[in-house]
């Protein structure tokens, strides 16, 4: 069921309603630390260095942590529009509006009569509280799903008639979702692969359907090598070991040590995945009306068999975040429109534009309160007008500043116990101290500072302060005296 729109306007009400929420997140919302804006220093580096078949590196030094598709895609997108934040953040969005496409092609292949559920699916689905969150942050995982929707209407297609151009549309899509997320792009795929007798209606000549798939690994796997072969040749044997062990089995198993979550942590997701449609009282009777019959449609059929075990593996993985289950949005949309086939356009309508417009007002409201604390702006614009000193950051930097101040050599990453000596080798050097209160900033003089994370981030230079004996923070009195510990340097609150 297509909107009643003018022709022109019913192919582009979709891509004007994804850029609301992109342009609302450059408006309001800044780089939030540590992930949004670690990636995106990634990327200044390699745009530095020219060359994208280099290890990655982080604060220029190798970055074995991430593989390299949205690293390429924001310098590609740099090379056309020039290094800006919000270039950076377009292949982001192009990612997520592709998402809707393709899952309403998927729909389409899954289902005969989808056709006229092709707007309703896009609409479900830009409402989603998942997509409204991840489709303007700079992450991988939508670029993920993006290629993992190609690999399975390309299982689909090969499924129903054994074409080389299938098992090449697979092996091309699981290549690249390997280089946008890692090893974890198979398991997107492989339960529908290996419970293809269960969900496809005629899985004629299995053995050649499993013979296929293997063609199709062996090309995502030439994919990979093309990118891993050479980035290995520069490498040493550590970050073989990081990119090759370390990034894969131990992520898995949670030996890691980083966002470790019990068994049941994406249980109470489930629900948010469905907001707001859970709270339509028509959306339980379809999903009463589907349930009673998904084993004799084989679109049902695949749905379940895609997305339940991949759930429940997901789960048994020992890290665990919440955009790591975004590849199964479609999945979950595409069973929230089945459940929603009655009611009318104009609700989906509403609801959608009353949830573009919570997030919109949301970031509004938020850059005037909360975000402020996010905000790295006031000490990246201080740093990028002094990017010739030597700076350091105390402690565990992250590459927040690079992208942000523009930085062209590294940050020293000091311990607080070794400031003094940092100090006494770089005289006229600054640095960066995250604080409570001024008794983490004494010793030193506090050049500037801002709210950070319910903290405060401190700019110290080496020249001892005169009075008072412990420095105070930089306030801004509303005339340009500052407080004797302060260069002339506005402080932003």
């Amino acid at each position: 069921m297509h909107l009643a729109l003018p022709k022109p306007i019913r192919h582009l009400w979709l891509p004007l309603v994804v850029l609301i929420p992109f342009v609302a997140a450059i408006w309001f919302r800044p780089l939030l630390p540590i992930d949004e804006t670690r990636y995106i220093s990634v990327a200044w580096e390699m745009f530095l260095r020219r060359d994208w078949l280099q290890p990655l590196t982080m604060n220029f030094e190798p970055y074995h942590h991430k593989l390299p598709l949205l690293f390429w895609l924001i310098n590609a997108s740099w090379a056309v529009f020039g290094v800006t934040r919000w270039a950076a953040t377009l292949p982001v969005v192009l990612s997520s509006l592709a998402s809707v496409y393709l899952t309403i092609a998927l729909g389409r292949l899954l289902f005969s009569d989808f056709d006229r559920q092709a707007d309703r699916t896009a609409m479900v689905m830009v409402a989603s509280v998942p997509f409204l969150v991840y489709s303007t942050l700079i992450y991988f995982d939508l670029t993920l799903t993006v290629f993992v929707l190609l690999s399975l209407i390309g299982i689909v297609l090969y499924a129903r008639k054994r074409d080389w151009r299938s098992v090449l549309l697979i092996g091309l899509s699981l290549g690249f979702g390997v280089l946008a997320r890692g090893p974890v792009a198979f398991l997107h795929i492989l339960f529908p692969i290996a419970l293809a007798p269960l969900w496809a209606d005629d899985l004629r000549r299995p053995g050649r359907w499993y013979l296929g798939i293997l063609a199709a690994l062996a090309i995502a796997g030439l994919i990979v090598l093309c990118w891993l072969v050479p980035v290995l040749m520069q490498a040493d044997g550590k970050f073989t070991h990081s990119l090759l062990w370390d990034q894969t089995v131990g992520r898995a198993t949670g030996t890691l040590n980083a966002h470790v979550r019990p068994f049941y942590f994406y249980l109470p997701l489930l629900p948010v995945m469905m907001i707001p449609w859970v709270f339509f009282p028509s959306f339980w009777k379809g999903a009463a009306a589907l349930r009673q019959g998904w084993l004799k449609e084989e679109g049902t059929r695949f749905l379940f068999f895609w997305a339940a075990p991949t759930f429940l593996s997901f789960s048994l993985i020992g890290e665990k975040q919440p955009h790591y289950l975004m590849p199964l949005v479609p999945a979950v949309v595409l069973a929230v429109v089945l459940c929603l086939k009655n009611v009318p356009n104009r609700r989906l309508v509403l609801n959608m534009a009353v949830m573009v417009a919570a997030i919109v007002v949301g970031q509004a409201i938020a850059s005037a309160t909360f975000l402020k604390r996010y905000d790295l702006e006031p000490t990246a614009a201080y740093m990028r007008a002094n990017r010739d000193r030597d700076w350091a950051f105390v402690a565990n930097y992250h590459a927040e500043f690079g992208f942000l101040s523009r930085l062209e050599k590294p940050v020293d990453d000091v311990p607080p116990q070794r400031l003094a000596q940092w100090f006494a080798s770089h005289p006229e050097g600054r640095a960066i101290v995250v604080g409570r209160n001024a008794d983490d900033f004494s010793g030193y003089q506090l050049v500037m500072d801002s709210p950070y994370r319910g903290k405060r981030m401190g700019v110290l230079a080496a020249r001892p302060l005169a009075v008072p004996s412990k420095a105070q923070p930089c306030h801004d009195n509303g005339s340009d005296a500052q407080t004797p510990a302060c260069d002339k340097v506005a402080s932003s609150d």
